[in-house]
């Protein structure tokens, strides 16, 4: 009867079982397999009959999921803290790829230093390791790309190569550990990972007797997944560019030190400077130009400080890009950089050191332009750099810095009614600036420059100017230069917010290279330097700008009697002539005038001789001139004519008298660039050659080069007035003994006169 009465329970069990089942079992059904973010997890799938299997990819190929990571730890080894108790760290590498949602692998490399007990020395170690990953949030609620947190299983196998006291050993062992991600956005992630591994092997001061030691590490990293080629593709802007599209510019500071005494000087680190350049060619790679600059330590067989100047050229690689597409709008991006870089220093031996850097640069945009970027840094230079600079320490160069970033997009597919301005508008200009100067290294006293360009815009953002300059400072010895240069300008304003002609104030950065000739303690040597500026122009009319321009400059004397780089300081005051467009061959921009296309001309006034004015007591010349031209087209022209210079000298009865004979080329700027047969005011450049000699004892006869500008105004009746500086250099032979230890004299003028065009 009992038996009865349990079967009968146990049927009717199973047939309400049977029913409840029913419609679970007929809902899964209608879902595809394993679909457990519908169904929910049953664990009857897996126990009462053969279990379902995982998710598959649609198509799997090796690295389409790749995904790479990097982090930072602390660790406890060996066993619990206790008293004494320094933390270990670390920092890693990985890179893996998931066969499927829910099965992957990784291969991680990692170095740092074990923990250990105030007293016993530093363990430190590198490592290579290899884990197995399981995805439990897409084991249990399926695979979803767009899933904000999942959390992942890891076992694995590492090797550790470990160095204590000078001493290497070896420990092998198992790992396991808990990852928890967070999907920042669609390729980007953070993770936290504690971690436990059970390691064998070598045993050095403070392991104990224990076979198996414990390293237990908690570490923060981040990482990129690859999306599919149809997830980048739709998430992806066009990537189009021209001569300047997608350039970038960084300015920043940080600090840097080297690896065997960045731990010492954390409190008192030592800064630099940074500036660099670049340009994407690619969504996904780029190149740039690095240069830094800052302090070292000291000398020690001196005490003085020791200044460290380094520069680097880097392939830059963009991770978002690689991995998500190319999304020039995401608030967050990363790029890893290397390449090879150069150290100098005036303090040491070598003063050139080689080698090689890598860094990671972390920007976050706070506009489509703008962003804050922060760059870890490490460089590899050879061993005479660590020898000669670190006292004969060893490891790598690290540096921190952060700073501002300026990006310029895609400025037609930003901008394209505005593009369409920039091709009617007027591009070209002219220049006049004087500016207030200041060294900071040496004794000059005060300094004042005179700056003449021209210059034009070759796309809406970037334009491109040549500039002549002269600079004079009041201490004595008194420094007086003459030199050229070429500027290359990019406008923030445009590539913000498009071109406009109009703009009440446009502003530029500026960038540029200069050389030249300079006077300072004894003859005339060679100059050469840089500068970077900011250019800020407000429109007065059509035709013109008022424009200030301050900038930080590096120049330096080329020669023995070089005393270094010295840093000056500039604000630039000016006026900017805008010019029309260029005028097409065969127009009658390019035509020879009817008639008055010959002139005769006479000149005169002050100049200034190289051998007498630029040491006291100074002497000013002067100087006449007398010259016969023609002009071929309203553009060119040429002129011969004869000078006559009396050198003012200290010593008495001893004037030297010079004379030059020259042919000199002309060409109207102002006509080049708009034609105007009713203009008034012309400048003309001029270049010219020719050969002088003079009564001074032994002199000889020599080559002369001249180069100069004239500012010419048309009266009545073909009568022109006009302005002219210039410059001619002959070699010394022409006037020995009033330029000592140079290879060539030169002398400055500045002529007033009159012509006749007939």
């Amino acid at each position: 009867m009992k038996t009865s009465i349990i079967s009968l329970s146990l049927k009717a069990a199973a047939i309400l079982l049977a029913a409840l089942c029913a419609p679970a079992a007929q809902a899964k059904m209608s879902k595809a397999l394993n679909d457990t973010a519908s169904t929910g997890m049953n664990a009857l799938d897996y126990v009462l009959q053969r279990p379902l299997g995982n998710q598959t990819f649609g198509t799997k190929h090796f690295g389409d999921h790749l995904f790479m990571s990097g982090g930072a730890g602390i660790s406890a080894y060996g066993g619990a803290p206790t008293s004494g108790f320094r933390p270990g760290a670390r920092g890693e590498f990985s890179i893996g790829d998931w066969v499927t949602p829910v099965h992957g692998w990784r291969v991680n490399l990692s170095a740092g230093a074990h923990s250990k007990k105030a007293g016993q020395p530093w363990k430190l170690f590198g490592s290579l390791s290899a884990d197995y990953l399981m995805n439990f949030s897409a084991l249990l609620r399926g695979y979803n790309p767009s899933r904000r947190v999942e959390v992942i299983g890891i076992l694995g196998a590492e090797y550790q190569r470990v160095r204590c006291n000078g001493a290497w050993g070896n420990e092998l062992g198992l790992r396991a550990a808990i990852q928890t991600r967070f999907n920042v956005q669609s390729n980007l992630y953070l993770y936290i990972e504690p971690r436990l591994a059970l390691l064998a092997g070598t045993r050095f001061v403070g392991d104990g007797l224990r076979r198996f030691r414990p390293d237990f590490s908690f570490n923060l990293g981040m990482g990129y997944r690859l999306l599919s080629k149809a997830e980048r593709m739709a998430a992806s802007t066009p990537f189009l560019t021209d001569i300047d599209g997608h350039l970038f510019f960084g300015a920043g500071g940080g600090i840097w030190a080297f690896a065997r005494k960045a731990a010492s000087q954390y409190r008192h680190p030592y800064g630099f400077g940074s500036f660099f350049v670049g340009k994407y060619f690619t969504p996904t790679a780029g190149l740039r130009v690095k240069a830094e600059f800052g302090r070292i330590g000291k000398v020690p067989a001196t005490g003085a400080n020791r200044y460290l100047a380094m520069g680097g050229l880097d392939f830059v690689w963009n991770l978002n890009s690689a991995f998500g597409g190319y999304q020039p709008d995401q608030v967050f991006d990363m790029s890893f950089n290397f390449g090879p870089a150069i150290a100098y220093t005036n303090q040491a031996e070598a003063k050139f050191y080689p080698g090689a850097e890598a860094s990671l640069t972390a920007l976050f945009r706070v506009s489509p332009n703008w962003g804050i970027y922060i760059e870890p840094e490490a460089k590899i230079f050879t061993r005479k750099f660590n020898r000669q600079l670190n006292s004969g320490g060893y490891g790598p160069f690290l540096s921190v810095m952060a700073g501002l970033r300026y990006t310029f997009g895609n400025f037609k597919y930003d901008h394209a009614d505005s593009y369409k301005e920039f091709l009617n508008a007027n591009n070209h200009s002219l220049t006049f600036a004087v500016a207030p100067a200041k060294r900071w290294r040496g004794n000059y006293g005060k300094g004042f420059m005179a700056q003449a360009g021209f210059g034009g815009r070759f796309t809406p953002i970037s334009s491109w100017r040549v500039t002549a300059e002269g600079e004079l400072f009041s201490r004595s010895p008194n420094y007086v230069n003459l030199a050229l240069g070429a500027d290359y300008m990019f406008s923030i304003s445009t590539s913000m917010a498009g071109f406009n002609p109009n703009r009440v104030f446009d502003l530029s950065g500026v960038i540029g290279v200069n050389g030249g000739v300079a006077h300072y303690k004894g003859g005339l040597n060679g100059l050469f330097g840089g500068h970077i500026g900011l250019h800020g122009a407000f429109r007065l009319s059509d035709a013109l700008d008022l424009f200030i321009e301050p900038q930080l400059v590096g120049n330096t004397l080329l020669g023995k009697s070089s005393v270094g780089w010295t840093p000056e300081a500039r604000v630039l005051v000016g006026l900017k002539y805008k010019l029309g467009a260029p005028t097409n061959p065969g127009s009658e921009g390019n035509t020879v005038p009817a008639d008055t296309r010959n002139f005769v001309s006479i000149a005169g006034g002050p100049s200034f001789f190289s051998g007498t004015f630029f040491s006291a007591p100074r002497r000013v010349s002067g100087s006449l001139d007398a010259s016969l031209g023609r002009w071929f087209t309203e553009v060119s022209g040429g002129r011969i004519g004869v000078a006559y210079d009396i050198i003012s000298s200290a010593r008495k009865n001893n004037r030297p008298h010079l004379t030059t004979l020259h042919a000199d080329y002309m060409l109207n700027v102002t006509s080049l660039m708009d034609h105007n047969p009713g203009r008034r005011f012309h400048i003309i450049g001029i270049l010219g050659a020719g050969i002088g000699f003079s009564d001074a004892k032994n002199a000889k006869s020599g080559l002369m080069l001249e180069t100069g500008g004239q500012f010419r105004y048309n009266l009545p009746a073909n009568i022109d007035i006009h302005i002219e500086p210039n410059v001619s250099f002959w070699a010394n032979r022409v006037a020995p003994g009033y330029q000592t230890r140079a290879h060539f004299v030169c002398l400055g003028r500045v002529m007033a006169g009159l012509s006749y065009r007939f």
